[in-house]
């Protein structure tokens, strides 16, 4: 059993079960309706260096970041558990592996405890790393889709569900069935095969085991229309991939019209919003928007990364996705969710590196910081001053301290709440074990990992191999310190105890040399921290080595940008500073960079064109410093003539022009004619898409320099908007010319595209121009002639 530090009224918020009132939730006799996120991996995770549990920090932070953007429901896969050795359900003949219930019942209890309300899909209609319903019919030979036919493999599935039910979770002492945090138990992720029969008999079925718990079913992009005919179903579940709110005001219109709630189960969190989310607030049948999908701080710096598009941080990467964040915010204030003031948790030191014999620190963050200072002082006690100018971010860490303090004390600090100080010698290294996986230690017999540390008993034991350690230090709760033993070996099997000091609820141990320590248990106590000094690898003898500028090579000419600079690694080195000039001298300088830890470095825009620039490099560590000699290049001029992107003169008939222009399948049927002028006639027969387009995709063409588009448009025959959509280097960008607009040529700057919000960010390459989209909006038919597509100079 492990308590929670929440607020009481959190604790309370949860003691009561969400009941469905029609098309409508309601909670305490209220409406109950919510802006929640997908954290799918609180049970089983893939983003951990292979398929493993979560730490206990991972599920706290993600849960407690949820929380603070004023999220009032979590949906999870972590009950999707078949297939793998650390699922519930290995396999068929293996049985269950209650084991893997640790961290679901650990994240199910501290949701619950935070005021947060869950649901759990129970199967995924994907193979992926977690499971799914594939699981249950290999066993029989059978192909996926007797999942929802074959008597046996029902009854395998419903003695699942009954097995994960009725599990106890130790933190709360409920069944699952009996816990309020769960608000609903879905039929399955995305179930694309559902039969009538197989959701009206297995909602009844779960619905009469857990009576006070919602059902939920749903597909991928649309409604499944059996899921409003079972009378047992209470949440109709729809995804998007991009939403638009008329496109989910109108699948909640449909779903409560069947007297159903209906929820986003899952929305593109890039597309979040004013122009989704605002005209969702007023509309009662949209009870649950839920963006996929969020994930929090990285055991021991900056964020867990999981690049599919749509994954977020808070409070965000870069301006699109803060923006986006503060959408989700605002949408679930104007529900009425509360949003914390304070980030939850305490920032952590993990690790104190030498580069250069310049220390670089690691910090874990806390749930919903917007920032963190540095500080350094001489001793624990101050006096503690910023160690950098503004704030750093999450991202920020590793970060490297470019003074040379010599022996310091550091601390992390975000909203006034400050980590533990740590110490760092001026050649040693530091590092921090919290104790949260054994994913740093080296061995270990009879421990074990739990919410609030390592735990052990007598004779259990567990190890760290740390090349040149000095001394330790481990924080101890509960138990004997006395009874703890420090050992050291050279070569991690041969031990000996060292002598040890047990003051201000730790025990400390000097071990110059060892290279392998342990800690030994003879009665049960709890260690909640491990730290471990070392003597710095790699020692500074003398300032950097000589090295040398790559790219822009010395004297080149037509250098576009240039995109990035880059150089050799100088040797010793603990940072560059890279200078960019007009002068010789590098005087007055338009670029000075400091602090780059690698060899290479992208500026945020280019340099001026056809101009010669003179450039260098600095690298510096505790020792000195050395640059590399001075070199120049020059840019390339500006075009002075547009870019063909098309004229359409090269199409023979009407049927090359479609071949190469195909329509897009899920719009409204468009289709594509060459026009006796060579132009390209596109005529549109309005559908329920509300949009219709035609795509063609060119080997790169190189339109760096140029302005932008410009087109020759005849619209006297549609009335609709007109978007104007390329990718450039994989980056979509887009713009949309109103309806209204008067035919004649047209002229976009390309400072006036945007990246649409349901594709992934990048920045404007326009080296490689390899895609160009016309699409006409709304829901009306008509004609649009397009001719001379160019790309027109400055």
């Amino acid at each position: 059993m492990t308590s929670f530090a929440v607020p009481s009224a959190a604790q309370a918020s949860t003691r009561s079960f969400v009941t469905r009132d029609g098309a409508q939730l309601r909670l305490n006799g209220k409406p109950f309706r919510f802006a929640g996120t997908n954290i799918y991996w609180l049970g089983l995770d893939e983003n951990v260096g292979g398929i493993d549990y979560p730490t206990y920090f991972r599920i706290r932070d993600a849960i407690d970041t949820a929380k603070g953007m004023g999220m009032t429901v979590i949906r999870s896969h972590m009950l999707v558990s078949s297939g793998d050795p650390k699922t519930l359900l290995p396999s068929k003949e293996a049985g269950y592996n209650d084991a893997a219930f640790a961290t679901i019942d650990y994240a199910i209890a501290y949701a619950g405890k935070a005021g947060l309300r869950l649901i759990l899909p129970l199967t995924d209609n994907w193979a992926y790393y977690h499971g799914g319903h594939a699981d249950f019919t290999k066993p029989y030979g059978l192909p996926e889709s007797a999942f929802y036919t074959d008597p046996r493999v029902i009854a395998d599935y419903q003695a699942y569900v009954w097995h994960v039910m009725q599990h106890v979770n130790p933190y709360t002492g409920k069944r699952y069935i009996d816990d309020p945090t769960i608000m609903a138990w879905e039929l399955g992720n995305e179930l694309e095969g559902m039969t009538p029969e197989w959701i009206t008999t297995n909602a009844a079925t779960f619905s009469g085991w857990a009576p006070r718990q919602l059902i939920a079913a749903g597909r991928r992009f649309d409604i499944d229309p059996d899921t409003l005919a079972a009378p047992d179903v209470d949440i109709v579940d729809v995804h998007y991939y991009p939403p638009t709110a008329a496109r989910v005001r109108a699948d909640a219109g449909t779903i409560a019209a069947a007297g159903k709630v209906y929820i986003a189960g899952e929305y593109a969190s890039n597309a979040a919003g004013s122009a989704l989310l605002d005209p969702l607030v007023a509309d009662p049948n949209v009870t649950g928007m839920l963006s996929w999908s969020l994930f929090g701080h990285g055991d021991r710096n900056g964020f867990v990364q999981h690049d599919d598009g749509f994954s977020f941080h808070y409070p965000g990467d870069d301006a699109r996705m803060i923006a986006a964040n503060q959408a989700q915010i605002a949408y679930a204030k104007a529900l009425g969710a509360s949003v914390p003031a304070r980030p939850a948790g305490t920032p952590l030191i993990t690790a104190i590196d030498k580069r250069g014999g310049l220390n670089v620190l690691r910090w874990r963050g806390a749930a919903g910081a917007d920032g963190y200072r540095v500080e350094r002082a001489p001793t624990p006690l101050g006096p503690w001053k910023p160690a950098h100018s503004g704030l750093l971010s999450d991202n920020d860490t590793p970060w490297t301290d470019l003074t040379r303090p010599g022996n310091a004390w550091y601390r992390v600090v975000t909203a006034g709440i400050k980590s533990e100080p740590l110490f760092a010698g001026a050649s040693e290294t530091v590092l921090v074990d919290p104790l949260e996986s054994f994913g740093l230690t080296s061995g270990h017999a009879g421990a074990d990992i739990r919410p609030d540390g390592g735990h052990g008993g007598d004779k259990a034991w567990m190890s760290w191999a740390v090349a040149g350690l000095r001394r330790v230090r481990f924080d101890v709760s509960g138990g004997r310190h006395h009874d703890l033993a420090v050992q050291v070996s050279s070569d991690g099997t041969a031990w000996r105890t060292v002598a040890s000091r047990v003051e201000h609820g730790a025990i400390t141990a000097s071990t110059p040399g060892a290279g392998h320590v342990r800690l030994v248990w003879n009665s049960r106590a709890v260690v909640t921290r491990a730290t471990f000094w070392a003597a710095d690898p790699h020692p500074v003898t003398g300032r950097p080595a000589a090295f040398d500028v790559v790219a822009p090579a010395a004297g080149a000419t037509g250098v576009i940008g240039p995109q990035s600079f880059s150089w050799g690694a100088s040797a010793g080195a603990g940072f560059y500073t890279l200078t960019v000039s007009r002068q010789p001298d590098l005087g007055s300088p338009v670029l000075s960079v400091t602090g780059i830890e690698g060899t290479s470095y992208v500026p945020a825009r280019g340099l001026d064109p056809a101009t010669t620039w003179y450039w260098g490099v600095r690298a510096t560590n505790a020792a000195g410093s050395a640059s590399t000699p001075v070199a120049s290049f020059t840019t390339r001029a500006l075009p002075s003539a547009p870019t063909v992107i098309d004229d359409f003169e090269s199409y023979a008939d009407s049927a090359a022009l479609a071949a190469a222009y195909p329509r897009n399948p899920g719009g409204d049927v468009v289709t594509p004619t060459l026009t006796g002028g060579h132009a390209m006639q596109l005529d549109v027969t309005a559908g329920g898409a509300g949009y219709a387009g035609v795509t063609r995709t060119f080997s790169p063409i190189d339109l760096w320099g140029q302005q932008g588009i410009q087109l020759d448009l005849d619209r006297s025959a549609t009335p609709a908007s007109i978007t104007i959509q390329f990718v450039a280097n994989g980056v979509y960008w887009e713009y949309t010319l109103p309806a209204g607009t008067p035919s004649g040529r047209v002229r976009v700057p390309f400072t006036s595209f945007a990246q649409p919000p349901w594709a992934p960010t990048g920045a404007l390459d326009l080296t490689r121009f390899t895609q160009l989209s016309i699409y006409l909006g709304g829901s009306d038919s008509g004609r649009l002639i397009v001719d001379n597509v160019a790309a027109y100079p400055v």
